[in-house]
This record gives C-alpha cells, structure tokens and sequence, in this order.
C-alpha cells in the first residue's frame, strides 16, 4: 500500500506513462504521415527530457521554487496542447496535467494550474462561449473538479501525515529530553545519596558522642568523686569499702551502658521499665550516691511512649542531676514528670548556686548535648538560673506514643 508521501512520486512519473503510452498510439496510426509522426515523435521526446530536468533531475524545486515550476507546468501544458492538436492519443498527456498542478505547484497555485488545464482541455474560452460545443465540455470540466477535489484531499492528508511526524518528532525530542533529565536525576540522586551517607555519618557520630557523654563520662566522673571521697575518709575503713563498693557498681554499670550504646540499643534502666520506674531508681540512685536528698513527682497519666522519647528524657534528667552534682552545691533537689495531652514535660529544679545561663558557664558540652537529643524530636530545652537562686530545667518532648514505632517499622 502506498504511503501518503509516495504520491509525490506517482504523480510525478505520472506524464512520462501516459506519454509513453499517447506515443505509442499515435506511432502506430497509419493515416498519420511519416513526416508527421517524425515531428510528433521529436516533440513527445522534447516533453519527456523537459519533464525529466525541470522535475526527475531537481527534486527539490517542485518543493521550494514556485517561478522554475510554474515555467515547467505552462511549457508542459503548452507541448500537451500542441502535441493534442496533432494527435487525439495526446490528451491523455493534457489529462496528466490535473495532478502535475498538485505536484509541481505549490498551495493555491494548484488550482490554478487545474483551471487552465480544464481551459486548454475543452479548447479554450471560446470553446465555453460556443453554444454547440460548451456541452460536449462538461465531462471535462466535471474531470477538472474531480482532480481538484481529490488533489485537495490528498493535500490535506499529507498535511495531516506531516502534522503527525512533527508531533513525533516533537515527541521524540521530549523523550530525548526527558531521558538525560533521568540522566541528571540519576547522577544528582547518587549525589545526594553521597551527601545523606555523609550527614549520616556526621549525625552517628554526634549520637555517639552524646551517648559516651551521658554514660561513660558521667560514670567516670562519679567514679572519681568517689575516690576522692573515699581518699578523704582513708582512716575510716566503713566509709572506704562504701565508697569503693559504689564505685564498683558504677564501674559495672558504665560498663554495661558502653556496650548497649555501641549496640545502639536503649538505654539499661528502659530496657524493661517504664520511664516512670526508669526515672525513680535514677533519683534514688543519684540521691544515694552524692548524699543529697532528692525526689521524683509524677503528674498525668502515665503511657508507654516512643522509645526515642523516654531516651531523650531520660538522658536529659540524667544530665541536669549530673550537673547538679558537678556545680549547684544543692540542698535539694526535685524532679516532675508531667505527662500531658500532647508533650512529655521533665522539670529539674535545686536551690543551689545557680548561674548565668547568658555566661561562658551555660554553653558546657553537657547542656549542649541535650538541646541536640531534645531538638532532633522537635522538643526544647529551658534553662531559668541566676546567681544565688538556684536552677530550672524544663525539658519538653513530643508525647509519640509507642504504636508510632511498630506502625513506622
């Protein structure tokens, strides 16, 4: 089946066939004299070398110059006209012309060129104004609209086949396009994929960090504020074995926090307490340890949370007592859970020394260390102090409850 751009091709090898075939029949008449046939024959061949330079030899005029081809179509219609008059067989080379006006003239000038081939195939604009002769040229001026229509058509479907392969090639392009955007994507996702390995390392090692903060060096310091006790009570041999057994103890149990923050674990106390319980043997430890008196108050309902949170307010009590210990010179001190509705408040207060948060005193790596465990859960850290008044701590987290964990994972 021919394709719609193919026609170009067929109407423009379409004269030579009925050139050929017109010169056949009119070499074969006898009642045509030789000398007659001879002219005829060199006018038919002046035709054929006429059509094949102008049209055969420059493919691209038909296409793109509309002065060469409209001298080539009035030189083809003329020799068709002239060639017709000496032999009938010839109007089959005037009836070429309809669709030559399509391939060789461009838009409108086609239909031009149908007309004045109807013109020269009825004999001319008197022909029409004779009234014994204008009926006799009706069939060939009903061909001329039948070649105009369907020359129409045919221009409409290769503009329709045209308009196509453009929006293919517009869809080709796009997906050309597209594809070294995916390409882009791709390196830039390796990218990112880079830095989020780098953030993640930075980010574990600050988790680390905290986590040997909040256990091995608290429990190294303990240790040594025991030894230095137990130093200053050398002459009482009770008090040396007390202060050492509690070092042992502290020994073990840091030991025991290296290993489940190496795991990334949970904390010991949460591993399987409630935070409550978990928060109460931490006072009554600490109390114990630094012989200061100490309580913990629990308001709300108690629930189980996400473990990051009952962590992060774990650590974060730990820490306050810890700096109590290290720097308040506390009376006393209070520890409140609150559990409300939305958040999971934890309020560490004394009536030491107190400070000026505002000072170099209230950057330590300690408090620091906090803000960053709190902030990670979108939480916030308060301090309220001041010289001689004691100090506040206000830690405030997400109340996640625990079903976020099983439901993420």
């Amino acid at each position: 089946m021919l394709r719609i751009h193919d026609w170009d091709r067929v109407w423009r090898a379409l004269p030579l066939g009925f050139l050929g075939v017109a010169t056949l029949i009119a070499e074969a008449d006898p009642s045509v004299p030789s000398h007659d046939r001879a002219v005829t024959l060199a006018l038919a061949a002046a035709v054929a070398v006429w059509h094949w330079w102008m049209v055969l030899a420059h493919p691209d005029w038909p296409e793109r110059a509309l002065a060469p081809m409209a001298c080539y179509f009035a030189g083809l219609l003329a020799l068709a006209w002239v060639l017709s008059s000496r032999h009938p067989a010839y109007g089959l080379l005037v009836f070429a012309c309809f669709p030559m006006a399509f391939a060789a003239l461009p838009g409108r000038y086609a239909y031009l060129g149908v007309a004045t081939t109807a013109l020269v195939a009825v004999g001319g604009p008197s022909a029409l104004l004779d009234a014994e002769s204008s009926w006799q040229s009706v069939p060939m001026l009903t061909g001329a609209v039948l070649a105009a229509f369907i020359g129409w058509s045919i221009r409409a479907m290769e503009a329709e086949v045209e308009r196509r392969h453009a929006a293919n090639r517009a869809l080709e392009s796009a997906n050309l396009r597209l594809a070294r955007l995916g390409e882009e994507n791709a390196e830039l996702q390796g990218r990112l994929l880079a830095a989020a390995r780098q953030t993640g390392v930075a980010g574990e090692r600050g988790r680390l960090a905290r986590e040997f903060h909040d256990t091995v060096a608290q429990g190294l310091v303990a240790i040594v504020t025991q030894i230095e006790a137990a130093e200053e009570a050398v002459n009482d041999a009770d008090a040396v074995r007390r202060r050492l057994a509690v070092v042992r103890s502290l020994a073990r149990e840091s030991l025991a926090e290296v290993r489940r923050s190496l795991d990334d674990l949970r904390p010991g106390p949460l591993a399987e307490t409630r935070l409550p319980e978990a928060l109460s043997a931490l006072v009554s430890g600490w109390s114990a340890t630094h012989e200061l008196p100490a309580m913990l108050t629990v308001t709300g309902t108690a629930r189980l949370l996400h473990p990051e949170v009952e962590v992060t307010v774990y650590r974060a009590v730990q820490e306050a007592l810890a700096n109590v210990a290290r720097h308040a010179e506390a009376g006393k001190t209070g520890v409140t859970l609150s559990y409300m509705e939305d958040v999971v408040v934890a309020d560490i207060r004394d009536d030491g020394v107190g400070f000026d948060p505002s000072g170099a005193g209230g950057g330590g790596f300690g408090l620091t260390a906090m803000r960053q465990r709190v902030v990670r859960l979108a939480g916030n850290v308060e301090v309220e102090s001041a010289p001689g008044q004691g100090t506040a701590v206000s830690v405030t987290v997400p109340a996640i409850p625990a079903e976020a964990e099983r439901e993420a994972t």
